[in-house]
């Protein structure tokens, strides 16, 4: 990493701390195909940039080998933990990993590395200045797009996003590009907050950052679609807008003034309690 290299003693002015620099939370459903080489190659590149990192895998219920995957290679990456739970959709699973996370920043990623972890290389720079949320963006100048979705997909996403913006009052030029990153302290914040277990989560973190007066930046990456995504598109599009309703409604309710009252909330509690793993 070109001028930056962080290391678990930057954490603390004491000393060495065994706390990670960067935690990065890899949701996984049915991805055994490809969570193997996109763990190794997170782990080669934040090693060679020597950033003192953790990898955290949290598995949403998955039926194939994905939890065999993962914990297999724990043997040759000690800094891996597998995190187990019900199929309860991405947003749980991304929750149940960042409320785990033990790193001075937490990142979480796609199983498909759509965006590949070299662009952790920009966003690092920036949360170092303070910044409290960031998150990358496939719509803002600068982004390269290396292979698209098709028309249908696009055009589905345009219209997420002006909804999206509408129903929360947000201004976020992209909600769904699965790379962002967080101050543990504004993590933590967020998504002990947040409810939304499907694919409207992202919109929620987003909502609920701004209304804890969190300024999101965004920084636009290289992405690649993945032409096997889960997404399905009528399913995906009734579920999401109502989730968008359901987010606008929670907050008429008060709902986002504290804590969810979900175990992955409580969690976040026993995870600042708990010793962090040795970093890598």
């Amino acid at each position: 990493m070109a001028g930056l290299r962080y290391t678990s003693a930057a954490l603390s002015s004491d000393g060495p701390s065994l706390a990670p620099t960067l935690s990065v939370v890899i949701p996984a459903y049915n991805e055994e195909a490809v969570l193997g080489e996109t763990l190794r190659s997170v782990a080669r590149h934040l090693t060679a940039g020597g950033v003192a990192h953790e990898l955290i895998v949290a598995d949403d219920g998955s039926d194939d080998a994905t939890v065999t995957v993962a914990t297999a290679l724990g043997r040759e990456l000690p800094q891996l933990r597998v995190l187990s739970g019900p199929h309860r959709g991405k947003g749980a699973a991304v929750r149940r990993g960042m409320l785990a996370a033990a790193g001075r920043w937490v990142l979480f990623m796609d199983a498909d590395h759509a965006t590949p972890i070299g662009e952790w290389d920009k966003f690092a720079p920036v949360l170092a200045e303070g910044a409290a949320v960031v998150i990358g963006s496939r719509k803002t100048a600068g982004a390269q797009i290396l292979r698209r979705q098709p028309p249908w997909r696009e055009a589905a996403g345009r219209a997420f996003t002006w909804l999206a913006n509408r129903i929360l009052s947000t201004r976020v030029s992209d909600f769904t590009c699965g790379f962002k990153a967080f101050q543990q302290a504004s993590a933590r914040a967020i998504f002990s907050r947040q409810r939304v277990d499907g694919w409207g989560f992202d919109a929620e973190i987003l909502f609920i950052a701004e209304r804890l007066g969190y300024p999101i930046r965004e920084v636009p990456v290289v992405w690649r679609d993945d032409a096997a995504t889960k997404v399905r598109i009528a399913r995906d599009a009734v579920r999401s807008f109502s989730e968008l309703l359901a987010i606008r409604w929670a907050a008429a309710r008060g709902a986002y003034r504290q804590a969810a009252p979900d175990g992955d909330a409580q969690a976040a509690t026993a995870a600042q309690r708990r010793p962090p793993t040795r970093p890598h």
